[in-house]
């Protein structure tokens, strides 16, 4: 049953671009509305979306802030205009919301991990990493950022370990 539900980082990133047609500051409450059709019973991709439509209109009908509207008219808009989009990103909800909860962790922590490294690439290498690679031994050049001396640090105590680090 597991085979059924696998699903990668990338195919869910790739699902995800439908998010893209709004702003980044709007895109988890819209996504919200995709997890909570599913996690209220939709069990297709068109079902999905349309509870995601039936969700939106009843927001846009008691709201009294024009910015508001506007945003559930978009999305609105970009359910009608770019259905095959929303459809993917429901397909993709579905099969995320069957996964084990265990798996669904360790794809999280995976897709975090590259925006850490994303993160520690601009950072200055902090001191502690400094000391560490003085108290392993270390004496070339020191490296440019927190992702570098991270894995210098990995490969220093690989070697040391036997290539475990």
């Amino acid at each position: 049953m597991i085979a059924d539900t696998t699903l990668t980082v990338h195919s869910f990133s790739d699902a995800r671009a439908w998010l893209e047609h709004f702003p980044a500051a709007r895109r988890s409450g819209i996504a919200n509305w995709y997890h909570y059709a599913v996690r209220n019973g939709a069990t297709t991709a068109a079902g999905v979306v349309h509870q995601v439509q039936q969700t939106v209109l009843r927001h846009q009908q008691w709201s009294s802030n024009a910015t508001e509207g506007a945003h559930f008219q978009s999305v609105l808009q970009a359910l009608q205009t770019d259905r095959s989009g929303a459809l993917a990103y429901a397909e993709a909800v579905i099969t995320w919301e069957r996964l084990p909860y265990d798996e669904r962790q360790r794809q999280k922590q995976a897709r975090g991990r590259h925006f850490q490294q994303q993160y520690m690439a601009i950072q200055p290498v902090t001191d502690k990493q400094l000391r560490y690679l003085q108290c392993l031994g270390y004496v070339g050049e020191m490296p440019a950022n927190r992702t570098a001396a991270s894995s210098l640090i990995d490969g220093l105590l690989s070697t040391k370990l036997g290539g475990r680090p």
